[in-house]
Parts: C-alpha cells; structure tokens; sequence
C-alpha cells in the first residue's frame, strides 16, 4: 500500500464546514471565553463552592463508590488503553483516516489542556480532595476534554458503519461524561465550571476532528 493512502490528506476542508457547525462551534466558543473570565477574576468561587457542598450534602453516602467508578475510568491509564486498543483495532481494519484522526485528536487534547489552558489559566483545585493523588491545576479538566472527545469520536466512528447504534452510543457517551463530572466533584477533585470547561473544549475538538475527518476521505 502506498504511503500516499495511508497518510491523512484533508482536502477542501471549508466544503465540509456547513453554517449550523460554524455557528455551533463559534458559539461554544464564545461561552468558554466567558466563563473562562468569570473563571479567572473569582467570579464563579463561591457557585463553584456551593455547587460542591450541594452535592455532598443532598447525594447519600453511597455514591462514593459510584463516583469513584467513574472517576476511575476518566483516569489517564484507562483512557491510553481505550485509545490503544481502538486504533490497534481501526488499523487491522484499514481504517487509516479513522486511526489518525483519533490519535491526533487525542494527542492535540492533551497538549491543549495541559500544556497551554492550565497553566495559562492557573486554577488551583478543591481543597479537602477525596482522592490523594489528584495534583496539578484544574481549569479545564483533561478528563472531562479528553474522554469527551475520546468517547463521542468512538460513538462517531461506529454509528458509520451501524447507523441504528448511534442515538444509543451518544447517548450513552453523554450520560458517562455527565456522571464522570459529577463524581469528580463530588470527590472534591474539580470544580463544577472545570467540567463545564471541558466539555466545551472537547466538544469543539470533536468539531475540528470530523472536519478533518470528512475532508480526508476519498
């Protein structure tokens, strides 16, 4: 196979931009520059902190051991194993602009979050964690980016090639992602405005992925 055909190629990526994604991307945007100010000047602190007490005061015990579940699969080793075995899996099918797209996004995720937002932003976590290794800034959460755009590219990805599966898996995402922001609150892992951060970077990650994706096909 030549190598042409097996590196991503995006052609005539404004042709696979229609004006609903523009605007819904354009818009997502708009809201996490906001509530980034809101963020960074302190506004949000005390929602932030109320919104914590809130959930510890009116969840049951119980939830503990839910919310540590979900905080383990949002975990980063959990997360390299998910993307491993599906882009093992995507290239044994040949499904070369699939893998790429998947590895680039979740590489450019990382590096986004980590490496740019956080420290740029500086926000300091919860104190009184219920986890002892969670360390490093908050804002946004890498878990809550990360495995959006992981978990919603896998649910793309399938629902091509098994359409009725796709109101199930997007549905199924959104309904972890949600439980994984929750648990990492209730944990005192990150604020609620961390999570509502991630989700909005991680949605217009995806946004950019499928662009890319769309364009590279033949």
């Amino acid at each position: 196979m030549k190598l042409k055909h097996i590196i991503l190629q995006p052609k005539n990526i404004t042709d696979n931009i229609n004006i609903f994604t523009l605007f819904t991307f354009l818009f997502t945007l708009l809201l996490f520059i906001i509530l980034s100010f809101f963020v960074v000047t302190g506004q949000l602190i005390n929602l932030d902190n109320n919104l914590l007490n809130l959930l510890q005061d009116k969840l049951p015990s119980w939830f503990k051991f839910i919310a540590q579940i979900f905080y383990f699969i949002g975990e980063a080793e959990v997360a390299v194993f998910v993307v491993l075995f599906s882009l093992i899996f995507l290239v044994y099918k040949n499904m070369w602009e699939e893998a790429q797209i998947m590895a680039l996004s979740c590489l450019s995720v990382l590096i986004l979050i980590d490496k740019i937002l956080k420290p740029s932003f500086a926000i300091i976590r919860p104190i009184d964690s219920l986890i002892d290794h969670a360390s490093g800034y908050s804002y946004p959460s890498g878990h809550g980016a990360g495995n959006l755009l992981l978990y919603l590219l896998i649910s793309y990805f399938i629902s091509i090639y098994i359409p009725r599966l796709k109101v199930l898996l997007f549905s199924l995402s959104i309904l972890v992602m949600i439980l994984m922001g929750i648990s990492s609150a209730f944990l005192r892992v990150h604020w609620i405005s961390d999570f509502v951060a991630s989700y909005m970077v991680g949605y217009m990650m995806f946004i950019i992925a499928i662009t890319l994706y769309k364009s590279s096909k033949k």
